[in-house]
């Protein structure tokens, strides 16, 4: 048996994210990798949802005989050798399957536009299809990259097979926001189901409540069989003053219909038509169970979601063995010194070369030139770095350019090593790139490596990151998000939403705070906070003493705003014992989290009085709501740029380290990572006393038994607390209280894997922790540390 999960579909990680976790910061996968990690978790768990549909249902309470119905993750297959089918995007290439953790070993995968055209196949071959096919998905990630599919029939197949055509893909101006227009979707129709109760459709906390769980419920999917009625019925939960409630509703279908169309962007849709004539586009969406879109695409087809063929081809596949895709391959190729003279290695030399999907295929590295299918490694030498070209063009990761690195293990230092590099690949499969021995006698041991980073002859390593290395990178990317800053077209529009928000708070000195009022400025932050509210966020990062016009204007904006007054709101409430109504509550929540992703540029809302009488707004923002306490420190975290503000974090630490619900270590990380000045004379940071206390709570439980957010949190914090090495070579020394203390965490989570993909895909954090404990780290391992965001 074979389950298929499609790791493309954010619909279904909104779902599964919103089925199985707890806490609001970790409720929605926004990236397709927090997805998989999802999946990992998750994907042996069955499940039940609610009964939705009402339309059915007796007016009178029965007894229901049938067994529950639990649901699980994916898709049953009815058959198959491997355990897992995964589909993939259509733009990640061999060389990224082979390294990243995206596949195991015994996974299959599908290309996204592959398992479309399969899906879909009867309903697209009644169109007459003369062109290559373009496949544009809304219910995925975003849309930046397209790939064409050629159509071509092998011998062994009465089908026609595509060939992801990899040659000439289409890279769009922007991005399209699907997971933008998802979320505005079910915020519209949470908004028309609770016009049905007056005093709740204006409470924005009841209304995102609502549009979380029409995601929870997957609820266009639910709708399907019903789109050709009037109206359906549904129960649904409303959020009240934090009491949920199971209510019964109506809502017209024609409603839901126009409610898509206001929020998708045909135009844009319609643009890739005109400019790319060659090819037929084809719109795949859990929205195309409306008529009305096809109106707006005369040119598409738009297959009506229902209609799911893939397990009936996936079976017919499995009796007759056809390929379901073809790929190009990927011209792949090493750089390497021979004589004084580079030498490419090639592992393909065969142009345009063609593979089918379960066909297996060893690529073997040879020089052309010198007619050899194997690299020198001179006496003496240990390890080699080679550049290595992915079709002509350098291989990055994370945008920077990759060495591919070669380590002789327990090499003697007496002999030549020959070695031949492999790649085996069977689409469809895990492809793996490997280098041996060809005397078989050393094991081999390959990474990858920044390619700035090996230009010196001997490698370093680093106990710690050094204080100069984290002001470098912090000015580094500062200078990157002014420039980001600088070409946001809706930075004008930012402006402006600070000047209304200032308009609002003089309206209400005038007026005094009404329910109008309330709305009134709830909706200006909101709109300002969502504009801000990027991956990176738009003013992460940047250092306000800079003289950039875009700094300057904003700073003036802030002033001119008199935007102090918003701390006002949050001081004197959190600082009073006041009971807060629904409208209050959310103005606290909506200015706390606006306020944090302002940044350094909160100094000019006067922000250091958060952090006055610090522990009794802390303790009032608990007693408010379960979850502002979280928000309440990822906001002192984002603007506690001086020390003083550090300070008064820190206080907080006996309390809080030890509190897996809490976002404390997340804020305490960040704030050595992108503020704390290592070399302050001024030392007001008891590190050593915390480094062991984090250690010790790390060995007050099996390491199960804590959560993976935790973990992350804590290990990064100590690895970031080790930077104090560089001006007390007695912290954390050989032989030290808080060096073997290191040690015994080591051991504690050496069978945990605690990933986090923006430090690496591949290797766990307690990893490089323990690296840096032993002295091993290297300037690449240091570069990816300095890369987490806040």
């Amino acid at each position: 048996m074979t389950r298929l999960f499609n790791l493309e579909s954010y619909i279904d990680a909104c779902q599964y994210a919103r089925v199985f976790q707890d806490s609001s910061y970790q409720l929605v996968s926004q990236t397709r990798e927090t997805y998989k990690f999802l999946l990992d978790k998750y994907a042996e768990h069955r499940y039940l949802l609610p009964p939705i549909i009402n339309n059915h249902h007796s007016s009178q309470l029965t007894i229901n005989p049938s067994k529950l119905d639990y649901l699980s993750m994916g898709t049953e297959l009815t058959q198959g050798e491997k355990p897992r089918l995964f589909i993939i995007s259509d733009t990640l290439d061999l060389m990224t399957l082979s390294t990243s953790n995206i596949l195991g070993r015994r996974d299959g995968y599908l290309y996204s536009s592959a398992y479309y055209y399969w899906n879909y196949y009867t309903e697209i071959n009644q169109h007459l299809i003369t062109k290559p096919l373009v496949f544009i998905n809304l219910d995925n990630f975003g849309i930046l990259t397209l790939i064409p599919i050629k159509l071509i029939q092998p011998e062994n197949s009465h089908y026609k097979i595509p060939i992801l055509d990899t040659r000439n893909k289409i890279h769009l101006d922007h991005s399209y926001d699907c997971i933008g227009t998802y979320t505005k979707i079910c915020n519209s129709v949470a908004g028309i189901l609770l016009n049905q109760f007056s005093s709740l459709s204006i409470n924005n906390e009841t209304v995102e409540h609502l549009s979380g769980y029409l995601q929870k419920i997957n609820f266009f999917q639910l709708i399907q069989s019903y789109v050709n009625q009037e109206s359906v019925n549904l129960i649904i939960e409303i959020n009240n003053n934090n009491q949920i409630f199971c209510k019964q509703v109506t809502i017209s279908i024609s409603e839901i219909a126009n409610i898509l169309c206001q929020h998708i962007n045909f135009d844009d849709i319609n643009q890739l038509e005109n400019q790319y004539p060659q090819y037929q586009f084809i719109l795949v969406s859990q929205y195309n169970i409306f008529e009305k879109i096809k109106t707006y695409l005369p040119n598409f087809i738009c297959p009506h979601p229902s209609y799911q063929q893939f397990p009936e081809i996936w079976t017919e596949k499995n009796h007759l063995n056809f390929p379901l895709f073809a790929i190009y391959l990927d011209e792949i190729k090493f750089a390497v010194a021979i004589y004084g003279k580079k030498e490419w290695i090639k592992l393909s030399d065969e142009k345009d070369a063609i593979s089918y999907e379960g066909k297996p295929t060893v690529l073997i590295g040879s020089i052309p030139s010198l007619k050899q299918d194997f690299v020198r490694i001179p006496q003496g030498r240990s390890s080699a770095n080679l550049p290595i070209r992915v079709n002509a063009h350098d291989y990055c990761i994370n945008g920077i350019p990759q060495d591919y690195k070669i380590e002789i293990e327990n090499y003697q230092g007496t002999e030549e090593i020959r070695v031949q590099i492999q790649f085996n690949l069977q689409p469809g499969s895990f492809p793996e790139l490997k280098v041996r021995d060809l005397e078989n006698k050393y094991k081999i041991k390959t990474s990858f490596v920044n390619t700035e980073q090996t230009n010196d002859s001997t490698q370093k390593y680093y106990s710690h990151i050094l204080p100069e290395q984290i002001t470098a990178n912090r000015q580094q990317r500062s200078l990157s998000q002014i420039e980001r800053l600088k070409r946001r077209n809706d930075f004008q529009d930012f402006i402006n939403d600070l000047n209304h928000i200032s308009s609002t708070l003089d309206k209400i000195s005038k007026q005094g705070y009404t329910r109008n009022n309330y709305n009134s400025l709830n909706q200006n932050i909101n709109n300002a906070k969502n504009k801000i509210n990027q991956q990176p966020d738009l003013l992460q990062f940047i250092d306000i003493s800079s003289i950039d016009i875009v700094v300057i204007e904003l700073i003036a904006t802030l002033n001119q705003a008199n935007l102090s007054r918003l701390v006002d709101i949050v001081y004197n409430t959190l600082t009073s014992n006041q009971p807060l109504n629904t409208d209050k509550k959310d103005l606290l929540v909506y200015t706390i989290m606006f306020t944090g992703k302002l940044y350094r540029f909160s100094e000019y809302l006067l922000s250091d009085r958060l952090f006055f009488q610090l522990q009794l707004q802390f303790n009032n923002a608990i007693n408010i709501r379960g979850n502002l306490s979280n928000e309440y420190l990822q906001c002192l975290a984002r603007i506690a740029e001086n020390a003083e503000s550090q300070r008064q974090y820190f206080s907080l630490f006996d309390s809080q380290y030890n509190l897996e619900i809490s976002q404390y270590l997340w804020g305490y990380g960040n704030i050595l990572l992108w503020y704390y000045d290592f070399n302050s004379s001024e030392l007001f940071l008891d590190y050593q006393h915390h480094f062991t206390k984090i250690m010790n709570y790390l060995l007050s439980k099996y390491y199960t038994r804590f959560s993976d957010i935790y973990k992350k949190f804590a290990f990064l914090s100590l690895i970031y607390l080790l930077t104090f090495r560089a001006h007390d070579s007695k912290f954390c020394c050989k032989d030290s209280q808080e060096f073997q203390l290191a040690n015994k965490v080591i051991e504690h989570f050496q069978h945990d894997r605690i990933m986090l993909n923006t430090v690496s895909r591949e290797k766990p954090l307690n990893q490089y922790f323990q690296e840096m404990i032993e002295g091993t780290s290297t300037a690449n391992e240091i570069e990816n540390l300095l890369q987490v965001p806040l």
